[in-house]
């Protein structure tokens, strides 16, 4: 005789249809109901795979009844294979985020991440292929409810070069509650990757081949016995960028000149990433669970720049070329521990506490070589830039019912250290020998603790609902420059409420009005002085003066769902008092300067629409389309300047289900030209076509073939830039046109 746990466990009062209250054996198969009303009633036991057992309790005057041991009859008739067809809606509502279902899409076996972000509600990437979420570029990435070391730097980077397949879903918060940290104004985008299965094992195999050149493999297994479950990934990327060209201009109407720039750029990359995690069930309440992430990668590209300069007569004054090869690594690793507490009374109720560490660092270097062709001089540089990050994270949460309600409140410390080291050389012409350039090389280091106290309260009154918070938030920062020996303290505590009242209608509608803020605090890319000298003419740097920015949210939203169709439509108005943004200058010496400053306000006020439906249970069509007025002001070099229009975008996805094992797809995205501080960006198309087979038995496998923009061979990019002293105006060319095949294998044994 063996022990069944997670029996189902029924008390139903006689008579009745609905059961009194439902719980799950244990492990060891052993069940405890308390708090029952004097009634007559009987226990229902039920088992996949046994005959479901109905029991009366025995007329007792006792308030303890044990049962015994109770046994259950396994079924004689074995079921044949059943096919179950559905399609899983892509896209889901709740009440602060929305989720997208990415294992539902066909694409999920061809497309990287990025690419597949591009389909979300609320997310936008632009045609420079940077990430914003309700038109902000600051927000938070989380990876599996947690800050990963993977998007220390540019996360569009690394979205790049993850495959979908490796994920689950994808959660839009964009009213995130007082328990999540106040950081990111836009919100946050937090990606679900598989993990565990049920019971047994599962893995899988995945292969890509694209052209232009590049290829990914990746594979994952899990396992659960007993209170152990375990899983693991693996993931490997090479890609080769072909050759882009752009050129650039710039009307200089102080110094009255003109320069000219035509450049050609490739490179190449190789990212690694592994993954673990270890669950343990100490009992039926308590749960640890343990993570940890590795990745690195390595990159090297390569620039040849002609440069031109024309005097006030529209004559040729300078020329030169411009040889730039940089080479690239990074570093980092997430470990995380958490245990979890439930209680028996109310399985809401719940204390977990977590730890986490963030450890990642980047070196870059660059060589370049200015060749003269006309009135220059030959110069020779090289420069280095080293960063590292380190944050531990340690987290309390405590959630409590009250009746129907639920309280939450918790603690969390952040603390990070950041370090960056970079030097600037040129190479003496007569000894040959690399000489330091102290004006432009730094070493600093950066600290930055935030220690947060939360408070969370839900109510829920028949149709109405209310979530109410506040945050509390002191962050100190302190800032040395060991080569300067100077340094910089900022100490301060935000207070950071939210509060979202909710009214369910008619024929499952419901109607939110949400307010909540944020702050976005600068980061080591933004802090961080090292000056990128590639192209000397417009040089870049980051600013350690730079503060803080508050941001507010008002949005109300319209969500519904009938049949087999889903609406949400939402209003929001957004403003920050000192928004940062990248500012850029022109000094008398006819050189660009871009950094980053507390310049302004920006308000956007928008429209967002949303939209998935099937036809049948083989086509589904989903929609998301938005607008916004976007409002920059702000006082630049002393003069006040306002820059503001309409940007909207559309997206539509449709995916066909023909037969038992093919499935197509296609999507097309149209993003309109983008608002900035001082100028524009141009309007872009995104589309792709793909197939999908499945075969072996049980759908193991399955191969697809992808094509992306298969209109468009190249992706024309604009950017301009107005200023009362100067204007300049870029353009690249950029392929985009690619052909993948993709090849999955499932195995696994589950029960």
């Amino acid at each position: 005789m063996e022990a069944l746990g997670y029996v189902t466990v029924a008390v139903r009062e006689i008579g009745q249809n609905q059961p009194t209250t439902v719980t799950l054996s244990q492990e060891d198969g052993v069940f405890i109901i308390n708090d029952l009303p004097i009634q007559q009633y009987q226990l229902i036991l039920s088992y996949v795979g046994y005959k479901t057992r109905t029991i009366p309790f025995p007329n007792s005057s006792s308030s303890s009844i044990n049962f015994g041991i109770i046994t259950l009859t396994s079924t004689a008739k074995e079921l044949e294979e059943i096919h179950v067809i559905t399609l899983k809606p892509l896209i889901e509502q709740s009440l602060d985020r929305t989720i997208y279902n990415v294992e539902a899409d066909p694409d999920a076996n061809a497309l990287n991440t990025l690419d597949m972000l591009r389909k979300v509600p609320y997310l936008t990437v632009d045609a420079e292929d940077k990430l914003q979420l309700n038109g902000n570029s600051s927000y938070q990435i989380q990876v599996n409810g947690k800050r990963s070391a993977l998007f220390a730097g540019d996360p569009s980077d690394i979205l790049k070069t993850l495959p979908a397949s490796s994920i689950k879903k994808i959660e839009v918060i964009t009213t995130p509650s007082a328990k999540y940290e106040a950081s990111g104004v836009g919100g946050i985008i937090n990606i679900i990757t598989h993990k565990k299965g049920i019971s047994g094992y599962n893995g899988a195999v995945n292969l890509s081949a694209e052209t232009p050149q590049g290829y990914t493999a990746g594979s994952f297994l899990s396992a659960t016995a007993g209170k152990i479950s375990i899983s693991g990934r693996y993931n490997h990327r090479y890609s080769e960028s072909p050759t882009n060209s752009s050129t650039f201009l710039r009307n200089d109407l102080i110094n009255r000149n003109r320069l000219e720039q035509t450049s050609e750029r490739s490179g190449k990359s190789r990212t690694q990433n592994i993954s673990g995690e270890l669950s343990y069930q100490l009992s039926s309440q308590d749960v640890f669970t343990a993570s940890l992430s590795q990745y690195n990668s390595n990159s090297t590209n390569k620039s040849t720049q002609l440069v031109e300069q024309y005097g006030a007569t529209n004559k040729l004054t300078k020329s030169y070329l411009n040889l730039n090869h940089g080479n690239g690594e990074g570093t980092g690793r997430d470990i995380s521990l958490n245990y979890e507490h439930s209680f028996k009374k109310n399985d809401q109720q719940l204390l977990s506490i977590s730890f986490a560490s963030t450890n990642s660092a980047n070196n870059s270097t660059s060589n370049f070589i200015l060749k003269p062709l006309l009135n220059y001089t030959t110069r020779e540089s090289t420069t280095n830039n080293e960063d590292e990050t380190n944050e531990k994270n340690l987290q309390i949460d405590y959630a409590q019912p009250i009746g129907k309600q639920l309280l939450e409140f918790g603690l969390k410390s952040i603390f990070e250290e950041n370090n960056s080291n970079y030097f600037y050389k040129n190479r003496d012409a007569e000894t040959g020998t690399y000489l330091l350039d102290p004006s432009i090389s730094n070493s600093f280091k950066y600290r930055q603790d935030v220690h947060a106290a939360y408070i969370s309260l839900n109510l829920n009154m028949r149709k109405w609902g209310l979530r109410s918070g506040i945050r509390i938030e002191e962050t100190r920062l302190d800032v040395n420059f060991l080569s300067t020996g100077t340094k910089a303290k900022q100490n301060y505590r935000g207070f950071f409420p939210n509060v979202t009242l909710s009214r369910s209608l008619k024929e499952s509608s419901r109607i939110n009005l949400s307010y909540n803020q944020r702050i976005s605090r600068p980061g080591l890319y933004y802090l961080d002085p090292y000056i990128d000298l590639t192209d000397p003419l417009n040089i870049s740097f980051g600013n350690p003066d730079l503060e803080p920015a508050t941001s507010h949210t008002l949005k109300l939203e319209y969500s519904t769902f009938f049949k087999t169709t889903s609406l949400n439509a939402n209003v929001f108005h957004t403003f920050t008092n000192n928004a940062i943004e990248q500012i850029t200058t022109l000094g008398n010496d006819s050189v660009a300067r871009s950094t980053f400053g507390n310049i302004g306000q920006s308000r956007n006020n928008g429209l967002m629409l949303t939209g998935n439906t099937t036809f049948s249970k083989k086509l589904s069509l989903n929609l998301n389309a938005g607008t916004s007025y976007i409002t920059y002001t702000s006082m630049l070099e002393g003069r006040p300047q306002t820059n503001e229009g309409f940007t909207y975008s559309m997206r539509v996805s449709m995916n066909y289900r023909f037969g038992k094992k093919w499935k197509a797809s296609g999507n097309l995205n149209y993003n309109s030209p983008n608002i900035l501080l001082q100028g524009n960006t141009n309007g872009y198309t995104w589309s792709s076509i793909s197939i999908n087979k499945q075969f072996l038995k049980d759908d193991k496998a399955s191969i697809s073939l992808h094509v992306r923009s298969p209109f468009q061979e190249k992706r024309r990019n604009t950017s301009e830039l107005v200023n009362p002293s100067f204007y300049q105006f870029r353009e690249s060319f950029t392929i985009i046109r690619q052909y993948s095949l993709a090849f999955s294998y499932r195995f696994g044994k589950l029960r």
